[in-house]
C-alpha cells in the first residue's frame, strides 16, 4: 500500500509539473505570449503617445496658422518645413 501511495504521489507530481510546463510554454495563452503581448501593447502605447504630441504641435502651427497674421519669415517656415500652402494653391516640391 505505501509503494502505491509514493508512486500515486510521484504520478500527480510529474502530471502537475507537466501541466505547469505545457501552460507555460507551449498552450496558446501561455506566459511567454502574454509577455509578448504585454511588450507590443506597451509599444503600441508608446506609438500612440507620440503620435498625441506630433498632433499637438500641428495642431498649435494650424491653430497660428489660422488666426494669425502671416509674416514672411514664418510663411516660409509652413511652407518649407510643413509643406502647407494658401487655399487654390499648388505646390511642386524639388528635391536634391
Amino acid at each position: 500500500m505505501n509503494i502505491f501511495h509514493l508512486f500515486l504521489k510521484n504520478i500527480l507530481i510529474l502530471l502537475l509539473f507537466s501541466f505547469v510546463i505545457w501552460m507555460s510554454f507551449f498552450d496558446e495563452n501561455s506566459l511567454s505570449r502574454h509577455f509578448e503581448i504585454r511588450k507590443e501593447i506597451t509599444e503600441q502605447e508608446n506609438k500612440i503617445k507620440n503620435y498625441k504630441e506630433q498632433n499637438k504641435k500641428f495642431e498649435s502651427v494650424i491653430e497660428i496658422h489660422e488666426t494669425d497674421t502671416m509674416n514672411s519669415t514664418f510663411e516660409k517656415i509652413l511652407r518649407e518645413e510643413y509643406n502647407l500652402s494658401k487655399k487654390d494653391e499648388v505646390i511642386f516640391k524639388i528635391e536634391k
